[in-house]
């Protein structure tokens, strides 16, 4: 059986679902499925977009194989063609196909995000910039100042300036950093830690985000937009297979 999380797939950057799996999924033979599809097709032409026929080798025994054909579908495609099934579980199928689609979907707006963050240009280093360096020095010995004296360290408090005399520093203050989304600010303070050589995929921190803000009953940030205060906030981001995080996690996840 088709693992649920493996119903969909990307090609060609359009997350698609394949009408095999499908079949399977629906316990419906594939021949059926492909029936429909080509019905769906004859009466509908402008439908030609949301299906495309694959061609695939199948093995028939002694080294032997045969040509067959099957469609892979977007989301509209796959709404469509499965609306009218019927079956105990038919429902419960179409939510989770549905989920998947959407799942991956803001996967790749996620990674898209991040691909467009990184090629940004870079902010000019600190060292070359010598009024941000004074700046900086200004701060960091106002904070040792502040840090040996109770009455110092509500004024800084008062004054609205990040709070950098209690655990997880750097996380608690991604907000000084320029012009950050005070939602994805509080996000960080909240589920993020610090974890030297930790990589942790873009996507899976926006997910959580989102799940965050949902439980909190305001509105996440977009997928670009979390992307830029990450980056604002000094999250090292970096590309391998997919858009990554260096050196944080969120709190109630091992290792990735």
């Amino acid at each position: 059986m088709t693992a649920l999380q493996q119903l969909v797939r990307v090609e060609n950057g359009t997350v698609v679902a394949d009408s095999r799996d499908v079949a399977e999924a629906f316990g419906r033979q594939h021949n059926n499925v492909l029936r429909d599809i080509r019905t769906l097709l004859d009466q509908r032409p402008d439908l030609a977009l949301t299906f495309e026929r694959k061609v695939a080798q199948v093995e028939i025994g002694s080294g032997a194989q045969r040509t067959t054909h099957y469609y892979t579908m977007n989301r509209k495609g796959f709404v469509v063609l499965v609306g009218g099934f019927k079956g105990e579980r038919a429902l419960d199928f179409r939510i989770a196909f549905y989920d998947a689609f959407e799942r991956m979907e803001r996967t790749i707006a996620a990674m898209e995000a991040e691909a467009a963050a990184l090629s940004a240009p870079e902010r000019p280093s600190i060292m070359d910039d010598r009024d941000r360096l004074r700046d900086a020095i200004a701060f960091v010995r106002a904070a040792q100042i502040a840090k040996r004296c109770p009455v110092a360290r509500r004024a800084w408090t008062v004054a609205g300036l990040p709070d950098v005399f209690t655990g997880d520093a750097a996380i608690e203050t991604f907000g000084a950093a320029g012009d950050v989304d005070p939602v994805v600010t509080a996000w960080a303070e909240d589920r993020l830690e610090q974890a030297h050589g930790q990589r942790t995929p873009t996507c899976i921190l926006f997910e959580d985000h989102q799940h965050w803000c949902n439980a909190q009953g305001i509105r996440p940030a977009g997928a670009r937009g979390f992307s830029q205060a990450l980056t604002a906030m000094g999250v090292i981001g970096f590309k391998s297979s997919r858009m990554q995080r260096l050196n944080v996690r969120l709190r109630t996840m091992g290792a990735v």
